[in-house]
């Protein structure tokens, strides 16, 4: 299920790049994971609920990968955002990536936030505003990783995930994020 889970974000060739950059020793999914669908039913679920005040901000780890015995990991976070878009655009730290896209960059560009609206169809109305999707990926103890593909993945994730959600409101994610380090 974790393989499939995490190609299915990723894809492929992109969890196959990954595990050229992370080097010596075999790449493996170190958490249990749900299908897509499960994480995406549950994810809309939460949205739905969400009202105004609400906390609504579960993190799930849907593909948290490494190599046994190194230290070495990449994992991602998916979550409802505690960030609001309009905090996004107003502090520093944020940079826009597009139309509908916020990054924060921290760790020399090996730990990216982003958050994008996505309007869940049901929910109520200030949700996709007020109530984000956030997604968190990292590489840790990898020196020398290509930032470039993390900014490829985290995208690629981004779209992925406002097409299996679906976000009603279909956000503009670009294919590569434009961030500085």
């Amino acid at each position: 299920m974790g393989w499939k889970t995490c190609n299915a974000l990723f894809g492929a060739d992109r969890i196959d790049a990954l595990q050229d950059q992370m080097g010596e020793g075999t790449l493996q999914v170190l958490n249990y994971t749900q299908s897509l669908e499960e994480s995406t039913s549950g994810w809309a679920d939460l949205a739905r609920s969400w009202k105004p005040g609400k906390n609504a901000h579960f993190a799930t780890l849907p593909c948290d990968l490494g190599i046994d015995g190194t230290g070495k990991r990449f994992g991602l976070h998916v979550s409802w955002s505690l960030f609001s878009l309009q905090y996004a655009e107003s502090k520093d730290g944020w940079e826009s990536a597009g139309k509908d896209l916020y990054v924060r960059t921290e760790e020399n560009g090996l730990h990216l936030t982003a958050v994008f609206p996505c309007k869940i169809k049901g929910s109520h109305n200030d949700q996709e505003a007020e109530l984000p999707l956030e997604i968190e990926t990292r590489v840790r103890n990898v020196p020398g990783f290509d930032t470039e593909l993390l900014s490829q993945m985290t995208a690629q994730l981004a779209r992925n995930l406002a097409d299996e959600l679906p976000c009603a409101n279909d956000p503009v994610i670009p294919h590569q994020l434009s961030i500085s380090e």
